[in-house]
């Protein structure tokens, strides 16, 4: 897959990615999670999130329990300062994934269940 297919410079908004990147570091800071790994449950389904200085992900946890440790789960999303990659961009099924967007607000209202084990490093 080259990157030239799903990189962009700025969102349908307008809105370049860094400066979507700047606003999930800035909520992540403020919740003292910038760097740290967080486990959440958002619309029943279990996520991985994670942002630095250089990108924000959003990693699904694959919840069938009959499918090998090796297989844990897959990128949704994927936010860094030239390209917003959604789970819609690289997989050939329609995504009902949540957009940025979603998660850049669930995040901020925290309209999403965050597990204690989350905060283990």
């Amino acid at each position: 897959m080259e990157s030239a297919n799903i990189s962009f410079r700025t969102t349908n908004e307008g809105i370049r990615p860094i400066d979507i990147l700047q606003q999930f570091i800035n909520v992540f800071s403020s919740k003292e999670c910038l760097n740290r790994p967080v486990l959440i449950k958002y619309q029943d389904r279990k996520y991985r999130l994670m942002c630095s200085e250089k990108q924000f992900m959003a990693f699904r946890i694959n919840d069938n329990c009959g499918i090998a440790p090796g297989i844990p789960g897959w990128i949704v999303c994927i936010v860094d300062q030239n390209q917003i990659i959604r789970d819609s961009d690289i997989s050939p099924l329609v995504s009902d994934e949540p957009s940025v967007y979603e998660w850049l607000h669930c995040i901020q209202e925290n309209s999403l269940e965050v597990f204690p084990e989350a905060f283990q490093q």
